[in-house]
């Protein structure tokens, strides 16, 4: 029998809050959220890059997608790129 691997909303909101920190200590000039295909209609409104001091925090308020948020960081490295 298989268990799944299930996480908390806490549990996420550590893993998030960390990934944020490494992204603000590194070179990025923004954040990015990215979602997957089956985000919820909240996580796409969310969707996009924002200043550092403007991101909301993960997992999103409201998510409605089965199994939890799974909306993750990414940085913006807009003045490091080809």
């Amino acid at each position: 029998m298989a268990i799944a691997n299930q996480q908390t909303d806490a549990q996420r909101r550590e893993e998030q809050r960390v990934a944020l920190e490494k992204i603000r200590a590194g070179l990025a000039t923004r954040v990015r959220i990215l979602v997957a295909p089956d985000a919820c209609p909240v996580c796409r409104a969310c969707e996009g890059a924002y200043e550092f001091g403007d991101v909301p925090e993960l997992p999103l308020e409201g998510c409605s997608r089965p199994g939890g948020c799974n909306a993750v960081y990414a940085p913006v490295l807009d003045l490091y790129g080809p």
